[in-house]
């Protein structure tokens, strides 16, 4: 990526000092050519991940009442990828450092089955 980020001026450069039996058009051209054949490439197979885990069937663990960060760690642990932490408080809105909260409620429920890559929310208070 950070080869495409300096591309441009990497051409710029070239086009300058190109000046000798090519235009600067001719020699950006070129350059952009170039910097195209080593860019990566964007395909789907190539964006999917060789080590997403497989999906699975995964039964929720019950965290309700516990610290923030070790109910994350534990529903992480059971092998679920799509947990979403939610404030159940008026005044905080935003989940920013999971131990500073606790947990009041999950959905689906504690002992419900459901895949890997299912939604999870995890409603915490930060308040007493």
């Amino acid at each position: 990526m950070r080869k495409i980020a300096l591309l441009p001026i990497a051409l710029i450069a070239a086009a300058a000092l190109a000046g000798c039996g090519s235009s600067a058009e001719e020699s950006f051209e070129e350059g952009f050519r170039a910097g195209q054949q080593n860019a990566a490439p964007t395909t789907a197979a190539a964006a999917a991940s060789p080590t997403a885990p497989p999906v699975t069937d995964v039964t929720i663990p019950d965290v309700e009442g516990k610290n923030g960060a070790i109910a994350l760690d534990e529903l992480e642990q059971a092998g679920l990828t799509n947990v979403q932490p939610a404030s159940r408080d008026k005044e905080d809105k935003v989940v920013l450092n999971a131990a500073n909260w606790t947990v009041t409620k999950i959905e689906p429920g504690a002992g419900e089955t459901v895949r890997s890559d299912s939604t999870v929310v995890v409603t915490m208070t930060k308040q007493g």
